[in-house]
C-alpha cells in the first residue's frame, strides 16, 4: 500500500533536472498508469486506496499548473507535494473507523471482496507516514523558531531532501514490516475450513479454532487403538478445549491446512506411538460433531496392535485398556468425553467383527 507514494516521490526527484510542470505531468501520468494496472491487471489485486489520493492529487496540481502556472516556487516544490499528499493521508488517518466500516461494507458486494483488506492496509500505512511527516515538520517548526535565518544547508535538508525522505522512510518501513510478518505467518500454523462433506473452502490461524470455537467447521482426526477386543483409553490432556480430563481414545489432532489426511495420520501417530504400524490403520467413518465448544468434521481411524509393548510408551503412559464390560458400566455418568460415546457403539461393533473373524 505505500507504494502508492512512488508518483509523489518520482515528480519531487525529477523537479531536480527538469521543470516544475513536467514533473508534476510525469507523476501524474505514472499514477494514472500503476492505478490503471492494479484496477484491471489479471487476478484479484486489493485496491490502493492512497495510490489512487497520490494520482488525484497530482492530477489536480496538473490542471491547476496548466491553467495558473507553477504552484510554488521551486525550492519549496518538494514540501508542496509533501504537504498536498499528506491532506488525502491524514483525512483517511482521522476517519479510520469509518473509513474501514464503509469498506467492510462494500466488501460485500461482487468483486469487491478485497476493498476492506486494502483499507486496512491504508490505515496501516498513513499511521506511519503521518508519524514520519510530524517528525518532520517538528523539525522545521523548530528550526524556524531559532534565531538567525536558515543556512542554505538547512534550507536544503528540510525542505528539498526531508519531502522524499517521508515517502521513501514510510515505502521501507512497511516493506520491512510486511517482510517481518510474512517471516512470523511461515511459522504460524493454519487449520482448513471445510463443509460437512469434508471440501476446504478456506482457512484459519490454528489458534482461532479455539477461540472462535463453533464459528466453523474445522477437521479433526481421532484414532481409536485395540488389542484383542479392547480399547485403549486415557484421559484427554488438560489443555484441550474438549471434555479436559475426561477418556477418550488416545489419538486426536486438528488437521493442518495443506496436509493431507494421510500426512496428518502419521504426524499423529508418530508422536503418540512412534512404534506402531501405521499400515494396520484402518478408516471407519467420518461425521459432523458440533456443540458450544467446538465444530469439527471428525474423521474415525482404528488401529488395531498385537504387541500389548507399544501402549507402554511414555508418551502415552497413562492410558490402560479397557473391556466393552467395562466401558459400558461407565457410559452416560459424564465419564468419557461426548465424542467417544457417540462412537463408541460403532467402535465396538468394528472390533467385534474383527475380533470374530480372527478366530477362523
Amino acid at each position: 500500500m505505500s507504494l502508492g507514494f512512488i508518483p509523489v516521490i518520482v515528480s519531487i526527484i525529477l523537479c531536480e533536472f527538469i521543470t516544475q510542470d513536467i514533473s508534476i505531468y510525469i507523476g501524474a501520468g505514472v499514477g494514472a498508469l500503476y492505478s490503471l494496472y492494479t484496477l484491471w491487471g489479471k487476478g484479484a489485486r486489493i485496491p490502493n486506496f492512497l495510490l489512487y489520493c497520490t494520482t488525484g492529487m497530482l492530477l489536480l496540481l496538473s490542471l491547476t499548473t496548466l491553467i495558473f502556472g507553477d504552484c510554488s516556487s521551486r525550492e519549496m516544490f518538494p514540501l508542496t507535494l509533501e504537504i498536498s499528499t499528506l491532506i488525502p493521508v491524514v483525512i483517511i488517518f482521522l476517519n479510520r473507523k469509518r473509513f474501514l466500516a464503509h469498506q467492510i461494507s462494500q466488501s460485500q458486494k461482487c468483486c469487491k471482496q478485497l476493498f476492506a483488506q486494502g483499507a486496512e492496509s491504508a490505515i496501516v500505512t498513513t499511521r506511519v507516514v503521518v508519524i514520519i511527516a510530524f517528525l518532520h515538520f517538528l523539525g522545521v517548526f523548530i528550526t524556524i523558531l531559532l534565531p538567525g535565518p536558515l543556512s542554505e544547508t538547512s534550507r536544503d535538508v528540510l525542505f528539498r531532501y526531508c519531502p522524499p525522505a517521508v515517502f521513501i522512510l514510510s515505502i521501507l518501513f512497511n516493506q520491512f514490516g510486511i517482510l517481518y510478518f510474512n517471516q512470523v505467518m511461515e511459522h504460524t500454523a493454519f487449520v482448513p475450513i471445510v463443509n460437512t462433506k469434508g471440501d476446504v473452502i478456506g482457512r484459519s490461524l490454528a489458534v482461532d479454532a479455539i477461540n472462535k470455537k463453533n464459528e466453523y467447521i474445522n477437521p479433526v482426526v481421532r484414532i481409536a487403538v485395540s488389542h484383542n477386543g479392547m480399547l485403549y483409553l486415557r484421559p484427554r490432556p488438560q489443555r484441550c478445549i474438549l471434555d479436559r480430563g475426561k477418556t477418550d481414545i488416545p489419538m486426536e489432532c486438528y488437521l493442518l491446512y495443506g496436509e493431507t489426511l494421510e500426512q496428518g495420520i502419521v504426524r499423529l501417530v508418530r508422536q503418540a506411538f512412534p512404534q506402531a504400524p501405521i499400515q494396520d490403520l484402518q478408516f471407519n467413518i467420518m461425521y459432523h460433531f458440533e456443540n458450544k465448544v467446538t465444530n469439527r468434521l471428525i474423521y474415525l481411524f482404528i488401529l488395531d496392535v498385537e504387541d500389548d509393548n507399544l501402549l507402554r510408551d511414555k508418551q502415552v503412559k497413562d492410558g490402560k485398556l479397557w473391556t466393552f464390560q467395562q466401558i459400558e458400566h461407565n457410559l452416560g455418568k459424564n465419564f468419557f468425553s461426548c465424542c467417544f460415546e457417540n462412537e463408541y457403539e460403532h467402535l465396538k461393533d468394528v472390533i467385534c467383527t474383527r475380533e470374530k473373524y480372527k478366530e477362523f
